[in-house]
């Protein structure tokens, strides 16, 4: 009991001290508060917002959409590229993008889990779904195991994966690699480890690229030139009309299917 008291006592005293000093020390009070109760740095990207807590962060809430689309709600290069796109109608920031961590650290993680119930969940809420929206939450539910978002268990969902149930319809490899997604990929990354595709500005697609049989057509002159804007491309020159992200990808128009 002497020891409890002791150190209560000594814990009370510290208090006391430090927010005496605090008190004396009025123009470095807030610094020093915010130090003790500061998670780590912000991201070199957002490091512009210094100590201001209150750009992303409610009171009792912590971080929300609301504070976050302000600056991110109209980002073209986002919202233009198909793989990006569906950031328009996410309500939720934090499962994927967690700051604080280290200066040098990009705020983006990459889990389906969390994905998928936030897919299952915008889906579900989304009124007048399309077709293939309905699909898709239909695909995310049997892979989650669930009838609806709120039954979501992370781990059922992530011992039932089942990588082609949701990306079976727009298979980018064309069903060369067949299902098992897991040779080359993991689960907290969209890209292959240690795999980097040569910059978006290269000249070389050829050499690992050749172009559809429909570009060898007349369907090239009459629809695919004109569809880009790019009526003076030649068929070897992928770079004037395709992103480095998908061949439906078009620079400046995003994800456009007309083949």
């Amino acid at each position: 009991m002497k020891t409890l008291a002791l150190t209560i006592a000594l814990v009370m005293a510290v208090a006391v001290a430090v927010s005496l000093a605090m008190v004396h020390f009025e123009g470095s009070s807030s610094a020093i508060a915010r130090r003790w109760v500061s998670p780590g740095p912000l991201s070199p990207r957002h490091g512009y917002l210094g100590n201001q807590c209150g750009a992303c962060h409610e009171p009792t809430v912590g971080v929300t959409v609301t504070n976050c689309t302000p600056c991110h709600a109209d980002s073209k290069r986002l919202l233009g590229r198909q793989p990006t796109a569906f950031h328009a109608s996410i309500r939720e920031c934090t499962p994927c993008h967690v700051e604080h961590q280290l200066e040098s650290i990009r705020p983006l993680t990459m889990d389906h889990v969390e994905l998928a119930r936030i897919g299952a969940q915008t889906l579900a809420s989304a009124s007048g779904s399309d077709l293939e929206s309905a699909a898709t939450l239909q695909s995310l539910e049997t892979w989650l195991r669930i009838r609806g978002p709120a039954q979501f268990d992370a781990k059922t969902a992530r011992s039932a994966l089942d990588c082609a149930g949701c990306h079976d319809r727009r298979d980018p490899h064309l069903k060369r690699f067949g299902s098992d997604c897991a040779q080359c990929h993991g689960l907290e990354a969209w890209s292959i480890p240690g795999y980097q595709h040569p910059s978006s500005r290269s000249k070389d697609c050829v050499q690992c690229h050749e172009p559809p049989p429909s570009h060898l057509m007349g369907h090239f002159s009459m629809m695919s030139q004109k569809i880009a804007g790019k009526e003076h491309a030649s068929v070897d020159q992928c770079f004037e009309c395709h992103n480095t992200t998908s061949w439906n990808d078009i620079i400046d128009i995003g994800f456009y299917k007309h083949h």
